[in-house]
């Protein structure tokens, strides 16, 4: 299964923004992050970082997050892009109510 593209809450979007230049090593910190842009080339995000945002993610929105990815069908190789990280923390935010 792939993310499913909907519209994302401006509170997710907002939150997934905070962590994204909490964690990473490059992301532009005047301008939007654009869904286009590559978790590892374009806001220089590792493997580390990338696992250890998700995790956090997770806590954010008190769900397991690999509970919750396996039942969304959702495996770690599919999270590449901005795009997707905002896309399954909208996940994770239904997911919690």
């Amino acid at each position: 299964m792939t993310l499913v593209k909907t519209m994302v809450d401006p509170q997710v979007s907002e939150k997934i923004s905070a962590l994204v230049r909490e964690y990473a090593l490059n992301a532009p910190p005047e301008r939007t992050l654009g869904d286009e842009l590559s978790l590892r080339d374009d806001i220089g995000l590792d493997s580390f970082s990338l696992v250890s945002l998700l995790l956090r993610l997770g806590e954010e929105y008190n769900v397991d997050f690999a509970e919750e990815s396996a039942r969304l069908g959702i495996n770690l190789e599919q999270i590449s892009t901005f795009g997707d990280l905002l896309h399954l923390g909208q996940a994770f935010s239904k997911a919690a109510h």
